[in-house]
């Protein structure tokens, strides 16, 4: 019982092990990853799906991404050149405000203005749920129904206008909003864009350390956003004959809102002028200039941010574009902007990326390198794999070992008591007492003897006696109609069978010991 007890323990300690190994989870409630998804349209932009005055009078619309402003912008039913797009109407809510003041707000080749208006908003999450938030809007711009705004403002100052005020303002045990960006690559053929992993960074999604940059307040009317970060450096090579490279603190903003790689005249007129074949496709609505380049061409780019690299070749810096091909590293077609960098989406689609803010001119953005497929383990993942593989291995012997130990046990318990004999008839059976007793028997009147039958191996002669030690608990028996002959005899025939053996002598106490008995046999053994 008692090694059950200590087998039961053990076996309930490896259990618990495995499951603290295989579901182990550091998940602040507070902070529990929503799942956001993308789409991705003809233009290789993402958007998420916003509900604007939830309830009955709720009105839907798909916001494009971007990082550049904190304003969450949307077309108006009085914008003359919206081309058409789904357009908000504030007469239709009852939970929109108004507000007095007037807003501009420009992104890379785009502008709007329009009054601000407060609104509740939700966003869809992949499982049919919303996360809902109250935000501000403005009415807004040709070509799109609105902006979901992730900036900080920071060129204004007007933090509060931000989707992480209201959250920060919400949750005052928290300093700071984080989530993860997880693109799929902007030329793809569906219109899966990926996901946001909104309020907390998803960890399986990624591997390794993440390098983090600190956002800086950009003032720039040519970069036109908000922050910026400092890139380490960037190298570029083609066939062999083109090698390019940047270092330093290269000023770098990141936005999805773009698909392209923007740099500066002078470093795009170096790349593509040492490429034959290649030329620069005028643009006059624009704020870039693309380049139109052989789709054979082999090249390869690395940006660096601290110690992780981000290399990427043709197959991402090449576009096909029907018969033709342009490059996606392309220029800002104003001079003025010869010292910064825009990454769209085609280099965050590389990456995981993660953007975690706290005020207008504070927040980080962290560059991780996503989970390969096959997923490439951490130290301390295989740690825990080996862990629970072996704590899994030990309760497997565990229970293979405490099932044989009951199988055993079932059987000895369903086994016949190995020393008792079968019953025999009051006539057949002969008690011995616990004296020493000499007793010749002769067999040869009775029907034939079969030794066997009482296991005792005779040598083959005529006569022979045989000493044997039995045991007075032990009882011979005889064959039917066999009458055995006695020559000697001082036995004490107990009840209730005295009657049958006459005997005047009283019946004295034998001590308690094994009695001999000598057998004379008259047996002529073929």
């Amino acid at each position: 019982m008692h090694y059950d007890l200590v087998s039961w323990n053990l076996l309930v300690f490896l259990i618990s092990s495995v499951t603290a190994v295989l579901d182990k989870r550091d998940t602040d409630p507070s902070l529990e990853t929503l799942i956001i998804p993308l789409t991705l349209d003809n233009t290789s932009r993402y958007s998420v799906d916003v509900g604007m005055s939830p309830g009955p009078d709720q009105q839907s619309f798909s916001f494009v991404l971007t990082t550049g402003t904190g304003y969450s912008v949307v077309a108006g039913v009085g914008c003359n050149d919206c081309q058409g797009v789904s357009s908000y109407n504030a007469n239709l809510s009852t939970t929109v405000k108004q507000l007095p003041d007037v807003q501009n707000m420009s992104l890379v080749g785009t502008n709007a203005s329009g009054s601000l208006v407060e609104e509740n908003c939700q966003l869809t999450q992949t499982n049919g749920s919303v996360w809902p938030y109250p935000n501000q809007t403005y009415l807004f711009s040709p070509g799109i129904s609105g902006v979901f705004g992730l900036g900080t403002n920071g060129r204004n100052g007007d933090f509060s206008a931000t989707v992480y005020s209201g959250w920060l303002t919400r949750n005052p045990g928290n300093t700071n909003f984080t989530f993860g960006m997880m693109l799929n690559p902007p030329w793809n053929s569906g219109t899966d864009g990926g996901v946001l992993h909104w309020q907390s960074p998803d960890t399986a999604s990624y591997e390794g350390n993440v390098v983090w940059k600190s956002m800086l307040n950009s003032n720039s009317t040519s970069l036109q956003t908000d922050w910026f970060i400092t890139m380490d450096s960037l190298s570029f090579e083609s066939g062999g004959n083109v090698n390019i490279s940047q270092s330093g603190e290269l000023t770098t903003a990141v936005d999805p809102f773009e698909s392209a790689l923007i740099f500066p005249q002078a470093i795009a007129g170096a790349i593509y002028g040492g490429i034959a074949d290649t030329s620069l496709l005028p643009s006059l609505t624009t704020a870039t200039n693309k380049w139109a380049i052989p789709c054979d061409t082999k090249m390869s780019l690395t940006l660096t941010f601290g110690p992780l690299s981000v290399p990427m070749d043709e197959t991402i810096l090449v576009l096909q574009n029907g018969n033709s091909c342009i490059g996606i590293i392309e220029e800002w077609s104003d001079p003025q902007a010869d010292e910064y960098y825009l990454l769209g989406s085609s280099f965050i689609s590389q990456l995981y990326i993660i953007f975690s803010v706290s005020g207008s001119s504070q927040g980080g953005v962290g560059f991780a390198h996503r989970t390969s497929s096959p997923k490439k383990l951490s130290a301390g993942q295989v740690s825990g794999i080996v862990l629970g593989s072996v704590a899994f291995a030990s309760l497997f012997a565990l229970i293979l070992f405490l099932y044989y130990r009951h199988q055993r046990k079932r059987r000895e318990r369903e086994l016949p008591f190995p020393f008792i004999s079968p019953p025999v008839s009051p006539n057949h059976q002969t008690s011995l007492n616990e004296d020493r007793v000499r007793m010749a028997v002769d067999f040869t009147s009775s029907p034939s003897f079969d030794y066997n039958e009482f296991g005792i191996r005779l040598p083959h002669d005529d006569s022979h006696e045989v000493t044997v030690a039995l045991s007075s608990s032990v009882h011979t028996p005889l064959r039917p109609n066999q009458i055995p002959v006695v020559s000697s005899l001082n036995l004490e025939t107990p009840p209730p069978y005295h009657q049958s053996i006459t005997n005047t002598e009283s019946p004295q106490p034998l001590p308690a010991q094994k009695s001999e008995v000598t057998i004379q046999t008259d047996i002529v053994l073929a």
